[in-house]
């Protein structure tokens, strides 16, 4: 699953963010302390349902993705004061994505499925919100 339309999508939407980048970015910002709030989108998973037709092919495509959030507050070991940006970048980052078409010819509207936290270390707090968006693969 190509993400570069929904970074694309998060960098037009959302104000406040420091970084919006793809997964390649994730794994260093993990290891350095990323400057915050940070948003990073990365490939989840696809499936495909079988043709359901012979002569014609087009299969229903579902790609699911995930947007790992990082917030922090460095004067707040407890990370209280995170877990309160935290649930505003959340909505922002809903009201960006849910409901988007990517591409109307091709698919429906992208839908929220849930989220978890990741981790609390080093006064930052790491979480992860998935979606899913269903297109559809038809042969020319």
């Amino acid at each position: 699953m190509d993400v570069s339309a929904v970074i694309t999508r998060l960098a037009a939407q959302l104000s406040g963010f420091v970084v919006v980048a793809g997964a390649a970015d994730l794994d260093a910002a993990i290891e350095l302390a990323p400057a915050t709030p940070a948003a990073y989108v990365l490939p989840l998973a696809e499936t495909a349902d079988a043709p359901a037709l012979i002569s014609v092919h087009e299969q229903r495509v579902v790609q699911a993705f995930g947007v790992v959030l990082v917030v922090s507050n460095l004067r707040d070991a407890t990370g209280a004061a995170a877990a309160a940006e935290l649930a505003t970048r959340r909505q922002a980052v809903r009201a960006a994505l849910v409901g988007w078409v990517p591409d109307a010819a091709t698919g429906l509207p992208v839908g929220f499925t849930g989220g978890r936290l990741l981790q609390f270390r080093d006064g930052r707090l790491w979480w992860a919100d998935d979606f899913e968006l269903t297109t559809y693969y038809r042969t020319p």
